[in-house]
């Protein structure tokens, strides 16, 4: 799970970054706060994949016995 949620945050800067890159922007005061949005969209949609494969999981263990 830590290895899909470092994919993830890997995934976003690449994507950022080239972003930035292809529109020659630089880093200013006004992209902090789109970085801490992106950290907090990225942390709540792995909060909820991981909850997600967690009920599945533990919905499919009483059925193994």
């Amino acid at each position: 799970m830590h290895h899909l949620i470092a994919t993830l945050f890997t995934l976003a800067g690449t994507v950022r970054d080239r972003m930035q890159a292809a529109a020659g922007e630089d880093r200013e005061a006004g992209n902090t706060i789109e970085i801490v949005f992106w950290a907090v969209g990225l942390l709540a949609l792995a909060g909820i994949v991981y909850a997600a494969i967690l009920a599945y999981i533990n919905n499919k263990i009483p059925g193994i016995r």
